[in-house]
């Protein structure tokens, strides 16, 4: 049971073809350690589906106030024109309050 309430930004993004695996080392050196230090981050999960080149992330904020900064940070001119620079375009974006959550 969760103490107080968690945000998760769930994101769809289209991956340009013949970059995917550019665009995943890009995302495990650079993305991922730069998610993980940004303020009321608890967790991430990047999937993505290498036959219809998309990807699908979770990531979990400790608040909403949390999740709101980085979802500016993520639709900021700087980090769309880096996407885009990349070969990845934002399908959809969504900020949403954590209803439960299982862990082991």
């Amino acid at each position: 049971m969760m103490s107080k309430t968690m945000y998760a930004i769930i994101g769809v993004w289209n991956m340009e073809p013949g970059r995917w695996d550019e665009q995943v080392r890009v995302l495990r050196e650079q993305l991922v350690p730069m998610a993980s230090q940004m303020p009321g981050f608890v967790a991430g999960y990047w999937t993505g589906d290498r036959a219809t080149s998309k990807t699908y992330t979770t990531v979990v904020l400790e608040d909403e106030a949390a999740a709101l900064r980085f979802n500016a940070f993520l639709t900021g001119d700087q980090a769309t024109a880096n996407r885009e620079q990349g070969g990845v375009r934002q399908e959809s974006l969504v900020v949403v309050e954590v209803l439960a959550d299982a862990r082991h």
